[in-house]
């Protein structure tokens, strides 16, 4: 594509071997070591990139889903310390503003109290060098179920991340971050169907943010946002191919729900970052995937999470997966998967380059993806037949409540 690029991949420790959390984890200066693993690999390629024709000085962290809130980490790590380790960022489906909420020290305590009821450390004196000594088999089957997510460790994090972009306490560097019109329907299958009634939507937020305490006041305006403010019409545009109730199994409020979840985990941390590095006069592209591939649920899932990353990576060939997400029995089809394929993965290298995913050359491209601009700010929106530009301000009433509610749910 004539844009010269390495590629640079790493390892880092996962669930409890690199996030195990609680008081003795803090104490003993191991938790997020995930997240210094992947820190000790950033300095690694400032310092060896070169010997593989690399430039240090133009490094682009990319990520998506669980890559994307480490770019974000990366971002806040050290209240906004700039170490000179990367100069743009690319965030797929995640970024700075994660809904994982940065849970208490009581709460990280019952999450390492299962790890120990299942290693038989409970009454050990030491009990982190009790579970140093677990073999490796049996500590993997004791984190099983439990979920491990980065903490603040007054190190890599200081402060929630709202309270962090609230303060401008980040890297100010350019970023490329978006997310998918359906993110929340992959999220929302194993526990958002057959949801009925506006008392089963208001058990759904609350599950959603990890049974925190939320304002009454709240919940009934997001209820209210969703299920009587967004018309039936408006809700199915806003859905894509995903059915508002496509099924009996998936109940009547799908559609709604899944907006929900995308909304909350997603789409309002999206514009809130973008409107704070617009704030801090630091360049930002959004984006919105409006793309199903090949092999993918339209009616249920549709654009969902993942779902662009073949585009990325210009994937012809679908290494990797079951069933090649960029072929179709139609000419027409392939063709325009090949074509938005094409464009994603150029603009994406541009940016990496040059801080712009303008410039690409791609002459079916009739769209220039402006810096988003607080107040008004733009997405570009991917999509089968073209490209086009779009205000970002669907849902904006429900999306600026979440924002505003940060704190509710300790994000």
């Amino acid at each position: 594509m004539g844009q010269p690029t390495i590629g640079v991949s790493f390892n880092y420790r996962l669930s409890g071997f690199g996030f195990l959390q609680g008081r003795a984890v803090n104490e003993s200066g191991a938790a997020n070591i995930g997240l210094y693993d992947q820190r000790l690999a950033l300095h690694w390629i400032q310092e060896n990139i070169m010997a593989f024709g690399g430039d240090p000085s133009r490094v682009t962290i990319q990520g998506e889903s669980a890559g994307a809130v480490s770019v974000g980490h990366h971002f806040l790590a050290y209240g906004g310390r700039d170490d000179g380790l990367f100069h743009a960022g690319i965030a797929e489906s995640g970024g700075p503003l994660t809904t994982r909420a940065l849970i208490s020290l009581d709460e990280q305590d019952v999450l390492y109290n299962r790890v120990l009821n299942s290693t038989n450390c409970t009454g050990e004196d030491d009990t982190l060098q009790c579970l140093r000594s677990v073999p490796v088999d049996a500590l993997k089957a004791a984190f099983e179920g439990v979920g491990f997510y980065p903490v603040m460790d007054g190190g890599i994090i200081t402060n929630t991340p709202s309270i962090a972009l609230r303060d401008g306490r980040f890297v100010k560097r350019p970023l490329l971050i978006g997310a998918n019109t359906n993110e929340g329907a992959a999220f929302s299958y194993s526990r958002g169907r057959g949801l009925n009634t506006s008392a089963d939507f208001r058990n759904m937020i609350v599950q959603y943010s990890g049974n925190k305490v939320i304002k009454n006041s709240t919940l009934e305006y997001l209820v209210d946002q969703y299920l009587n403010r967004l018309s039936p019409k408006v809700a199915q545009a806003q859905l894509g191919s995903v059915l508002l109730s496509p099924s009996p199994e998936f109940g009547r409020l799908w559609g709604k729900v899944t907006l929900y979840a995308g909304d909350y985990q997603f789409n309002a941390g999206r514009r809130y970052t973008t409107q704070k590095w617009a704030q801090y006069g630091v360049p930002s592209y959004s984006y919105r995937f409006d793309a199903v591939p090949n092999g993918i649920p339209r009616e249920t899932m549709g654009a969902t999470h993942f779902q662009e990353v073949s585009f990325v990576f210009k994937n012809f060939d679908g290494d990797g997966y079951q069933v090649n997400p960029l072929e179709s029995n139609s000419t027409e089809l392939q063709q325009s998967y090949h074509d938005l394929s094409t464009l994603m993965s150029q603009m994406w290298l541009n940016f990496a380059n040059t801080l712009t995913p303008n410039g690409h050359q791609n002459l079916k491209a009739n769209v220039t993806w402006p810096v988003y601009r607080n107040g008004n700010g733009t997405n570009i929106v991917f999509h089968l037949n073209g490209t086009y530009l779009e205000p970002d301000n669907w849902r904006a009433n429900a999306i600026r409540r979440l924002i505003g509610s940060l704190h509710e749910f300790k994000l």
